[in-house]
């Protein structure tokens, strides 16, 4: 399967986001179309609505963490890349239901599904579809500053306006997102992650 490419989204994650072409990791579709576009084939309808309400994605064309970058060594790291994912619409509650469906397998017991990409910050930027993982409840809950700098920088009327106007169909994780799917602990502002996450991003000398 050849998948497009959205230059709206990759030039917010290289310019905005300033992450490595290894660490573009989506987390958020406008739409079904979207994300057979431009993140990979719809294995399986986990949730059946008009929309869908939830999706288990196999995910094309992934690429391998850059070995030199310290974030590459954390196993943690593995889930960024996933081959099978699964995305929800935004409006949808049972997103823990559809998880379990889609890994019956696997051990999500103490933990909480998390959205990548705040709802509501999703919403104002015009997506409907956002990929969940588990993450420990206090990691989820250390996101809730970031989140909230998000949706209120989102509802601003210029910014609003810049998000119609960059007229991306995928959105790709900044760095906060990153470390929450990786089950870290952002800290008390959207700073102290910035700056514990870069740390990551640095090749040693």
């Amino acid at each position: 399967m050849t998948l497009l490419i959205d230059h709206a989204a990759k030039d917010v994650a290289r310019c905005r986001w300033v992450l490595p072409e290894c660490l573009h990791v989506p987390v958020a579709a406008v739409d079904e179309a979207a994300i057979r576009d431009y993140i990979g084939e719809i294995e399986r309808i986990l949730a059946v609505g008009s929309p869908s309400r939830a999706l288990l994605v196999r995910a094309e064309s992934l690429p391998l963490l850059d070995p030199s970058l310290p974030i590459s060594k954390l196993p943690s790291s593995r889930i960024l890349h996933s081959p099978m994912q699964v995305w929800v619409h935004i409006c949808y509650g049972g997103y823990r239901r559809a998880y379990k469906k889609a890994f019956p397998g696997e051990d999500i017991d103490g933990k909480v599904l998390s959205h990548a990409l705040n709802r509501r910050t999703a919403d104002l930027q015009g997506f409907q579809y956002v990929r969940i993982t588990p993450v420990a409840r206090g990691s989820n809950s250390s996101s809730a500053f970031s989140e909230k700098w998000g949706s209120a920088l989102h509802s601003t009327p210029v910014q609003i306006e810049a998000n119609n106007k960059r007229g991306a169909f995928i959105r790709y994780a900044d760095l906060p997102e990153i470390m929450l799917m990786m089950d870290m602990k952002l800290g008390g502002g959207v700073m102290d992650a910035v700056n514990e996450g870069q740390r990551l991003l640095r090749v040693p000398v």
